[in-house]
């Protein structure tokens, strides 16, 4: 499903990976108008691996794919729009103006999920080298190194559980720590009991050898400094979040974008969920838990601005855009107080549904009241108008004469 070309939602999600299309789904179920970015295609990250690590629980792994498929259903399900497109910068305020290769859109509120970038050594030549010898993916690229030496470039988990994974299919694999290992003592184990992978600490990456394809890193180590020959390369270090990305958001140093709690920025209405997150746990169910909590703040900040109040529509013109004339009272939509006033043209319909209505008013002290009238009785609704008005508003009345 592809954004159409409505340019204002209730919440933009920027990144719709698993944090994203979590947080998605969490603010479209509020009942809002939300919208998830992503250059390629929904999954993020977990498009590329073939197994995620610690999930469903710590010590366990999975497929990736079927976990990947349940998320972009239930964001759906949900009424999340997909948005194929690069999003350049966020500009925080009433409404908040987000920039996209193809454009700008407004949004209530906006949660940043893009997670971090592709793992690098910053070197000289390294991305000519990407895709001839230099790697993030073990479970994507790893069978290209069948029976060929490797080297892995980490200190953490997903370090570990990669060197492992190449351990399957290269005939050897060296594990390069900048400093001290901090993976578990499980997978330290794992690493040891490997008789063709070999961990070295304080190993820095200082070069790399190639003639249009890799064959070498130049290591250094606190005794000499020397060339590895190795046909692969997989850096784990060097990720960076989106520092810059949203305007007046600092980040951390190493660009993850700072929170007050894990989930507020210093923008009252740009929220962060997942991996770019300063101090974020980087694993799925993580991942999930906080973006339901950015997706649930975003949601929350949206609707107090809204106020007290009533929206009404017309159910019979269709499903309308935002940004069209949709008739809006009281300045906008209110928790459990929506309501959608559905009648046909008979007069004691009317009269009913507007006294009814005129009761609601006065019971929830609303200012003003909206009425919608559909004018041939006997037409049958539209079931796509139906399902929307089940979606979006918490409650409709049905008036009808006979």
């Amino acid at each position: 499903m592809s954004a159409g070309g409505d340019s204002s939602y209730d919440v933009a999600v920027v990144g719709a990976g698993v944090a994203g299309l979590s947080a998605a789904r969490a603010a479209a179920e509020a009942g809002l108008r939300v919208i998830a970015y992503d250059r390629l295609s929904p999954g993020g990250q977990l498009v590329n691996l073939t197994r995620l690590h610690d999930h469903p629980q710590p010590g366990m792994s999975t497929e990736a794919w079927p976990v990947v498929s349940e998320l972009v259903a239930k964001a759906e399900a949900a009424g999340v729009e997909m948005g194929f497109d690069e999003v350049t910068g966020v500009r925080a305020g009433e409404p908040v103006v987000v920039s996209t290769a193809g454009g700008e859109i407004t949004a209530g509120a906006v949660v940043v999920a893009t997670g971090l970038s592709a793992g690098r050594l910053g070197l000289p030549g390294e991305e000519e080298l990407v895709g001839r010898g230099v790697s993030t993916c073990a479970g994507c690229d790893g069978p290209l190194y069948r029976g060929k030496a490797v080297a892995v470039v980490g200190d953490d988990d997903w370090t570990a559980e990669e060197a492992l994974e190449l351990a399957e299919v290269a005939a050897a694999v060296t594990v390069l720590v900048p400093g001290e290992p901090r993976w578990t003592a499980h997978r330290a184990g794992r690493l040891a009991a490997t008789d063709h992978v070999e961990v070295l600490t304080g190993a820095t990456v200082t070069g790399l050898r190639a003639d249009g394809v890799l064959s070498g890193v130049v290591v250094r180590t606190a005794d000499a400094e020397r060339t590895l020959p190795v046909q692969g390369v997989f850096p784990y270090v060097g990720r960076r979040g989106p520092a810059g990305l949203v305007e007046g958001v600092p980040a951390d140093e190493v660009g993850a974008l700072r929170t007050s709690d894990g989930v507020r920025t210093v923008a009252a209405r740009v929220f962060v969920a997942g991996d770019c997150g300063a101090g974020a746990t980087q694993t799925v169910a993580a991942a999930v838990a906080g973006g339901i909590a950015a997706g649930e703040a975003a949601a929350a900040a949206v609707r107090p601005a809204a106020g007290p109040g009533l929206r009404i529509v017309d159910p019979t013109a269709g499903v309308e855009p935002a940004g069209t004339d949709a008739e809006e009272h009281a300045s906008g939509t209110a928790e459990w107080t929506e309501v959608a006033l559905f009648s046909n043209s008979k007069p004691n319909a009317t009269e009913l549904l507007r006294g009814v209505g005129e009761r609601l008013q006065a019971h929830w002290e609303l200012p003003e009241l909206g009425f919608a009238s559909k004018p041939n009785a006997s037409a049958a609704a539209d079931k796509d108008v139906i399902d929307w008005l089940s979606q979006r508003y918490k409650m409709v009345l049905v008036a009808v004469g006979d």
